[in-house]
C-alpha cells in the first residue's frame, strides 16, 4: 500500500493560513477537530485544533484578555508546529504512529504541503490487512522467533489445501513463544486438522474461533 493511494490533496481541503484570525479559523473548523495550516505558498507550517485554541485562550484568559479580544488576534500562536509529517516514498505503516496522537497525517515534499491521511483511511487500510470483511476462521498462534518459522506455517495450510487470507506477525513481549501470528484462514472442513497439524509443528494455539 502506498501513501499517495490514500491521499486528500491540498486542494479538497480546508487550509488554515497563520494571519487568519482565531475567529475565522474557528469558522472554518465547524465539523472539523484540526485543520493543516500553510503559509500562502503552500509550506506547511503545522496544525491547528480546537485543543490547540483552548489552551492558547486559558493563557490569554489568565492574563486578563476577554474572549472578544482573543478571536481577533491572529492564529499563529495556536499552531502546533511539532507534529511528524511523511513524504509520498514513506511506507504506508509509518502512518500508524502519527494518527494515533492526530486525526490525520501531513504528507509534505520540500516543505510543500501536498495533502493528508486522514484517520478513516488508515482504519480502512487495516481493516483490510486484518481481514475484517470477509467470512473467515480465525487463528492466534504463539512462536519462538526463530528462522523458517511462518515457512513451515505455510507448508501446512498448502499441504492441507487451505486458502490463507492473511497472516500479521507481531511481538509478545518477553514470553518464550515471544512472536504471534493471527492466520485467518477461508472457511474449510480441515480446520480441526490444521489446529492439529500446526501444534504438532510447534506452534502454541492461543484461539482457535471457527
Amino acid at each position: 500500500m502506498l501513501i499517495r493511494n490514500c491521499l486528500t490533496e491540498r486542494k479538497h481541503l480546508k487550509l488554515v493560513y497563520p494571519d487568519d484570525t482565531i475567529q475565522e479559523v474557528l469558522k472554518k473548523m465547524d465539523g472539523h477537530l484540526s485543520l493543516p495550516c500553510v503559509e500562502q505558498d503552500g509550506r506547511f507550517v503545522g496544525i491547528v485544533s480546537k485543543r490547540t485554541i483552548f489552551e492558547t485562550f486559558q493563557v490569554a484568559v489568565d492574563s486578563g484578555q476577554s474572549f472578544d479580544a482573543f478571536v481577533l488576534q491572529p492564529v499563529q500562536s495556536c499552531i502546533d508546529p511539532s507534529v511528524a509529517t511523511l513524504t509520498l516514498n514513506d511506507h504506508f505503516e509509518r502512518t500508524i504512529d502519527i494518527i494515533i496522537r492526530h486525526p490525520f497525517v501531513a504528507i509534505v515534499e520540500a516543505g510543500v504541503l501536498l495533502g493528508i491521511v486522514k484517520r478513516g483511511d488508515v482504519n480502512e487500510v487495516l481493516s483490510v490487512a486484518f481481514a475484517n470483511n470477509m467470512d473467515s476462521q480465525r487463528l492466534l498462534l504463539g512462536t519462538a522467533e526463530v528462522e523458517g518459522a511462518l515457512q513451515r506455517l505455510f507448508t501446512i495450510t498448502h499441504r492441507l489445501e487451505i486458502n490463507v487470507i492473511t497472516a500479521i506477525p507481531f511481538d509478545a513481549g518477553t514470553q518464550a513463544l515471544n512472536r504471534r501470528v493471527l492466520l485467518k484462514v477461508s472457511k474449510t472442513d480441515r480446520f480441526d486438522q490444521l489446529v492439529h497439524q500446526l501444534e504438532k509443528a510447534g506452534f502454541l494455539v492461543v484461539e482457535a474461533t471457527q
